[in-house]
């Protein structure tokens, strides 16, 4: 507490006239009026506690008085009240420190929490703000009673009203009607908006009751059902209109429920004449429309907002239904004589007409106009396509085409904002023409793999199936209109909008162009029957130009392009083996340039496993036309690869650009494994059964030999060495199990002397090299095969051979001081001592094994305690040195 205080200002309050009497002093003590240190929890003179709730009370009682003493002080006196209301916030008595040891959260005499408490005491609490608010109750109590109201005159109507005369009807009628209208108005002019706003709805509820007592009565003569709607709808609309327009010169200013009546006697106005049918169903839809649209406008003009919007809303249900039933009368007998000759699409273009005629409006929002004469545009769009509805879908679709491109040239032409009036229609064209032009592109694919399935089954002069004539399938020729169509529709969107101007610019590459271009030609001629070889060709010719405009720019993009092109290429060439041949020559190609002369590291190691799968492609066609065997075809697949990963370094050194080539290479060298792998495996699969191990055995042999040649000429491929071993110690392994060579020996032995081989070659480049880690896989290899062997059969000459193998290693190890032949040699060599002890343990008595396991733990036991013994006296001993 003292730090705190010697930290914080004096908050102590500042009396401007230290003579004036002050009731609420927090230096003086309320009792004995004693002086009293700041801050003091209890009087030091009388000892009276100044914490708790009471002191806090005391404290704002004499606060009170202080307000009051000031007040009376004043040259104008101020009333108690007036002076309490007008203090302002946070204004109370003088602030006194606050006491140690006061409990958080209660009232205090001394420090702020003394006058926020005090403050608390006087200020009553403030009202709950839940609940209901006093507005609500009378809206709720009138809205209620004029619900009761109109249903009592209901019941009253049905039950009452065949036993009144005309004169008692007509009375009760016209009474009650005037009665709410007038007390509705009375209402009105007092400023009673919700009075006025019950009481009208219940006279406009008893002008329905009117009407429908009138028609029962008789009274409006023999009217059937939609001519009274329209009478009623009329009536409605008439007088809750006027009652809306004459609430404007008074207090309430409006009726909201007059104007929503009107809106309904609108409704049934329309409704009515659709379903007299005076005028046709077409003609019938058209007046609603015109009905609506001219009283929405009417209330728009007398500034009835409600009234406005409740007719716009029947507006926009006419025009709805005009421009469906019209679609549909239009698409009933849609010939271009019918429709445009005899006038039939009349109905079609007045919708258009209606929605097209809100863009002459200067009053409405911009918003509004450019999406009305958008949706005009639909419309008239849709009166152009109705009479070929029936054609076939060629017809549709060249039609449809012309419309979104003349859509797309209006979008092109027209300023902002009337652009995205067709842009918005031409976007709607754009889904029709792209769903069209993919699926005559799928077709197209589909016939490309097709022909190229099964592999190898035909001649490359054969023409693709020429298509099934179908009306619901479009012409071929439809796909580059469609294509280019859709490009001008897409244009002509991003043109009229921002957001799809930022998604269609990454579009707008000129690869991308130039390669949807390709495809679009290609797929094109793949519709028709065509010779294959012209398709091939032209897939190869499109990949070819991509890749030579990748390799001048240096941009990827035409590269993955490309692949797509080769790739689809490939699919077709299996058809015929001279066109695979043309095909993979092609790509050899191409793969290769990219591979040299790509600056970039990852393209090309791809493109280099690209090279070494398409030169085995080549060798392994050509070996197919030379009526080899899968067998020996096989053989020259992989002495080529080895050639290729063997020699490529001394050819490419100085035209490769990527770099580093030992990680270019990379590429080169896993796709030739892979693809001498695949086709070592199709070789040995093509085989009789009686020689396939042979011929496994060659491809391992030529493949291990690759990679320790490799392993030798290169220096940052060593490690490729042990992929060869492996390759050949796999391949003598296959040869001697066809053989028939049971022998361990046989298989492990030369594995195990190549190892050896290696860890003394490491031994003598690195003298202080341990043996450990150098001949522990050769050693390994050579003695573990056979140990095993000898487990299981040890009465052989394997075992003898094997025990003078290990006593040579033992002997030599301790005489060139080598730890490993001595360990492995002494560890295989007790396993031997073990086995062979074996025979004469099992007839050992089990009490003399108990007994000397016995014995052994009760040694172990004694040698334990000694040591710790001993462990304890050292450490005695240590203690005890000074």
């Amino acid at each position: 507490a003292i730090l705190r205080r010697s930290a914080l200002p004096d908050r102590r309050p500042q009396y401007v006239n230290e003579d004036m009497t002050r009731y609420a002093d927090p230096e003086r003590c309320p009792d004995c009026l004693s002086r009293m240190p700041y801050g003091s929890s209890r009087c030091p003179a009388c000892g009276l506690s100044l914490e708790g709730p009471l002191a806090a009370r005391l404290f704002a009682t004499l606060s009170t008085a202080d307000r009051l003493l000031d007040a009376m002080r004043a040259p104008a006196p101020v009333p108690v009240a007036a002076s309490a209301a007008t203090t302002p916030p946070g204004a109370g008595p003088p602030r006194a420190a606050v006491p140690p040891g006061a409990p958080s959260g209660e009232p205090r005499l001394a420090g702020e929490g003394v006058a926020g408490a005090a403050r608390q005491e006087t200020v009553p609490p403030a009202e709950g703000r839940g609940g209901l608010r006093g507005t609500s109750v009378p809206k709720i109590l009138l809205g209620l009673g004029a619900l009761c109201l109109l249903v009592a005159a209901m019941v009253f109507l049905a039950v009452a009203w065949s036993a009144m005369g005309v004169a008692g009807r007509t009375a009760t009628l016209v009474g009650i009607t005037l009665l709410a209208a007038g007390l509705s108005a009375w209402a009105a002019r007092r400023d009673l908006r919700a009075a006025a706003e019950a009481l009208s709805v219940v006279a406009l509820g008893l002008v329905v009751f009117d009407m429908i007592g009138a028609r029962t009565a008789g009274w409006l003569g023999d009217v059937t059902l939609p001519v009274f709607f329209v009478e009623l709808g009329a009536a409605l609309c008439a007088v809750g209109t006027a009652a809306a327009v004459w609430a404007r010169w008074t207090p309430v200013r409006v009726l909201r429920g007059a104007e929503v009546l009107a809106a309904i006697g609108v409704g049934c106005v329309a409704g009515g004449m659709v379903a007299a049918d005076w005028l046709g169903l077409s003609g019938a839809f058209t007046l609603a429309v015109v009905l609506t649209g001219a009283a929405a406008l009417g209330a728009r003009l007398v500034r009835l907002p409600v009234l406005s919007v409740g007719t716009a809303a029947l507006c926009l249900m006419a025009w709805l239904t005009l421009a469906s039933s019209s679609w549909e009368r239009a698409t009933v007998s849609p010939t271009m004589g019918e429709l445009w000759g005899g006038l039939e699409i009349w109905p079609l273009l007045a919708a258009a007409a209606f929605v097209g005629v809100l863009a002459l409006v200067p009053s409405l929002p911009l918003g509004i106009r450019v999406a009305a004469l958008s949706v005009a545009l639909v419309v008239l769009s849709g009166a152009v396509l109705a009479p070929v509805t029936d054609e076939t879908a060629t017809d549709l679709t060249a039609v449809g085409a012309l419309v979104v491109l003349v859509l797309s040239v209006g979008g092109w032409l027209l300023p902002q904002p009337w652009r995205r009036s067709f842009g918005a229609a031409a976007g709607l064209g754009l889904v029709w023409m792209s769903v069209a032009a993919v699926l005559l592109a799928l077709e197209g694919v589909e016939r490309i793999v097709q022909a190229g399935t099964p592999p190898w089954a035909g001649v490359a002069g054969e023409s693709l199936p020429a298509r099934v004539p179908d009306a619901s399938s479009p012409a071929a020729w439809l796909l580059p209109l469609l294509v280019a169509v859709a490009a001008a529709a897409l244009v002509a969107l991003a043109r009229s909008f921002a957001w799809a101007d930022r998604l269609v610019a990454p579009l707008m590459d000129v690869y991308l162009i130039a390669g949807g271009a390709a495809a679009t030609a290609v797929l094109t001629v793949a519709l028709y029957p065509v010779p294959m070889w012209v398709v091939a060709l032209l897939l190869l010719a499109a990949g070819g130009g991509l890749v030579a405009a990748s390799l001048l720019r240096g941009h990827a993009l035409p590269l993955s392009l490309a692949a797509v092109f080769f790739a689809v290429a490939l699919v077709l060439g299996l058809h015929d083996a001279w066109l695979t041949l043309l095909t993979v020559v092609v790509v050899l190609v191409a793969a290769g340039l990219v591979h040299l002369r790509w600056p970039g590291l990852e393209v090309s190691v791809g493109a280099g496993a690209l090279v070494s799968g398409s030169a085995a492609g080549v060798v392994w066609t050509i070996g197919q036309l030379a009526d080899l065997s899968d067998e020996a075809t096989a053989v020259a697949v992989v002495l080529v690869l080895a050639a290729l990963v063997l020699g490529g370094p001394y050819v490419d050194e100085r035209i490769r650009l990527s770099g580093p080539a030992t990680y270019a290479r990379l590429g080169t060298e896993a796709g030739a494994l892979v693809a001498a792998g695949t086709a070592s495996l199709t070789g040995v699969e093509s085989a009789p059964l009686s020689t396939q191990a042979t011929w496994a055995a060659v491809y391992l042999t030529l493949m291990g030999a690759t990679a320790s040649a490799m392993a030798l000429l290169r220096p940052d491929r060593r490690l490729v060495g042990w992929l060869g071993g492996f390759l050949l110690a796999a391949a003598s392994w296959v040869r001697l199990a066809d053989l028939g060579v049971d022998a361990p020996e046989a298989y492990t032995l030369p594995a195990a002397v190549a190892l050896l081989v290696v860890g003394l070659v490491h031994l003598r480049r690195h003298p202080r090299a341990g043996t450990i880690a150098a001949l522990t896989p050769g050693l390994l290899l050579a003695l573990v095969p056979s140990l095993l062997w000898v487990l299981a059969d040890p009465v052989a000459l394997r075992a003898v051979l094997l025990g003078l193998a290990c006593l040579a290693m033992i002997l030599g190890g301790a005489r060139l001081r080598w730890s490993a032949p001595v360990v492995y040699g002494a560890l295989v060599g007790a396993a031997l001592v073990v086995r062979y002890a074996v025979p004469v343990a099992q007839g050992i008595p089990q009490w003399v094994l108990i007994g000397a396991a016995g014995v052994l733990l009760v040694v172990a036991g004694i040698t334990w305690e000694q040591r710790v013994r001993d462990a304890r006296r050292v450490a005695g001993y240590v203690r005890g040195l000074r």
